[in-house]
């Protein structure tokens, strides 16, 4: 059963603004890289699985410095829920970099629910990863640790992509969004990666800003592009979704009816390696509740191609995507 037209690839993520210079640098961009661009869209609207995920979240680490209320972490601290905070074993993951070098792995982000620039390994991390021929090695921040040293540290092991996540153009609100943040120092942190950058004659890290939308900052858009715009290459916005198991209740069958089938496009995509090897099914699988396995001991090749993740494939193409019980208290059907 094909599905396509309700296949939608990061269907919360939005540009704005994307700078001319940014246009002009991806006119030069190796056929590679479109090759695997083309691979993430395409694979999705075909159903084409592959030997191997296209792009691999590795979570570089579970600690954190800030408190956002949007945030799971934040989610289960309030539910006074266990939460470790780690690193990922820097052995572990060149296991997994290694692999996937060996299998055709394009894109690594190295962040899921942690704040990466607190991973004491996190510059060794990108090093190895384009070492290892990785075409594209990114990861997002809330921009608070980018110090002057950590920025020379990315740029010289060779990040292609910093993503900063930052929610409202005025301070007050976003130092209310991004608690424990001063909107001022991230502001000035970007400045300095970029000039840096520049400096050195540099393309890359290609920097983005994104907020999240949300009913309280949604008419502070043009502002927030007129503050950024200057400042990174990419302006965008993130739809706010309420993560697993906060206020789920209201799935109306209205609702249900313009979405009578689901495909979920990282089926098709990526998979999560969280920092202590538990494997993750997509980026709303923060328990690895799914158990697919451990990067420790099971290759991500067998857990990408096996009958497990098979299974759930065919249950969303064949329109039952409500019977994995992951799938069914997800926000993305209803986006």
């Amino acid at each position: 059963m094909k599905n396509d037209k309700y296949i939608k690839i990061n269907p919360t993520y939005r540009e704005i603004k994307k700078s001319k210079k940014l246009i002009e640098w991806e006119k030069e961009y190796p056929p590679k890289y479109w090759e695997y661009r083309r691979k993430w869209n395409e694979n999705p609207k075909k159903q084409i699985v592959g030997d191997f995920p296209i792009h691999l979240d590795a979570e570089s680490t579970r600690k954190c410095n800030l408190r956002c209320p949007m945030c799971p972490r934040t989610i289960k601290l309030e539910r006074g829920e266990p939460l470790e905070e780690d690193d990922m074993d820097f052995r572990l993951y060149k296991k997994i970099i290694d692999e996937g070098s060996e299998n055709g792995l394009r894109s690594v982000k190295l962040s899921y629910l942690g704040e990466p620039l607190l991973c004491k390994d996190l510059p060794k991390m990108v090093k190895y990863a384009k070492e290892k021929g990785i075409i594209d090695v990114m990861l997002n921040t809330n921009g608070v640790p980018l110090t002057e040293g950590m920025s020379e540290k990315l740029i010289e092991a060779g990040l292609d992509k910093l993503f900063i996540s930052f929610d409202s153009p005025i301070k007050e609100r976003y130092e209310s969004i991004r608690v424990g943040a001063k909107f001022e120092q991230v502001i000035e942190n970007m400045k300095t990666l970029v000039r840096m950058r520049d400096e050195q004659g540099l393309r890359t890290p290609v920097t983005r800003v994104s907020m999240v939308k949300m009913k309280e900052n949604a008419h502070e858009i043009p502002e927030y592009v007129k503050l950024w715009e200057p400042i990174v290459e990419i302006v965008a916005m993130v739809d706010y979704v309420n993560p697993q198991g906060k206020d789920l209740k209201d799935r109306s069958a209205i609702q249900l009816k313009s979405h009578p089938t689901f495909v979920c496009s990282q089926l098709y995509q990526r998979i999560f390696v969280h920092y202590n090897g538990k494997i993750g099914l997509c980026c709303t699988d923060y328990d690895a509740e799914m158990g697919l396995g451990n990067a420790w001991t099971n290759s991500i090749k067998e857990v990408w191609t096996g009958k497990k993740m098979q299974e759930i494939r065919e249950l969303h193409n064949s329109g039952k995507w409500r019977e994995v019980p992951l799938c069914a208290k997800c926000h993305l059907p209803y986006v």
